[in-house]
């Protein structure tokens, strides 16, 4: 039963210590997701969509395309169409990155998708804005750090630190079990 139990908690271990090998085995610098300056924004105002360099392939034809409540009349770099969604083809910079600054239509309410993919990489990279109506006063909150830098934190869900501790946790009082009645059985 004991050797059971060792092997429970060696397989557990093993596979807590593997998980963080395997999420940086994947290379995150290349497409990367693209997001919005703010997730909300204000009807007749403008939002920008920044994808970061590497995101693309350099130089690299992206499709872009808008779908929402009145798509056809929003504004990217310059482009419109009388559709009910918006789509045009623009090209990466030579780092791979992309900037995209949206006009927004002064009618425009609820939201708005945005899907960006490249021709060359097959990546998609989607993003989602909310439009607030322009009569409305709005309050843009970041859920970010203060001081603008991303979020660093661990990679390992905190919900898997839990259940490996109470997994060693249980692995000790399965343990102090079996020496318990170990020591009871010699005495006995």
């Amino acid at each position: 039963m004991f050797k059971k139990i060792l092997a429970a908690v060696a397989v557990t271990a093993g596979l807590l210590l593997a998980a963080p090998a395997a999420a940086n085995a994947d290379d995150y610098t290349k497409g990367a997701e693209c997001a919005f300056d703010a997730s909300v924004a204000t009807a007749g105002g403008t939002a920008t969509l920044i994808c970061v360099p590497g995101t693309w392939t350099p130089g690299e034809a992206i499709t872009w395309t808008v779908t929402g409540e009145s798509g056809s009349s929003f504004k990217l770099a310059s482009f419109s169409t009388a559709k009910s969604s918006l789509q045009f083809v623009k090209h990466s910079n030579a780092d791979g990155s992309d900037v995209l600054t949206v006009t927004v239509p002064a009618s425009a309410t609820g939201t708005y998708n945005f899907v960006g993919v490249g021709q060359t990489s097959g990546h998609e990279c989607p993003a989602t804005l909310t439009i607030l109506p322009a009569d409305s006063a709005s309050t843009v909150v970041d859920p970010g750090s203060s001081n603008g830098l991303a979020h660093t934190g661990s990679v390992v869900a905190s919900w898997a630190a839990w259940m490996g501790g109470s997994l060693v946790i249980l692995g000790l009082i399965a343990l102090a079990i079996v020496a318990w009645v170990r020591k009871v059985k010699t005495t006995s």
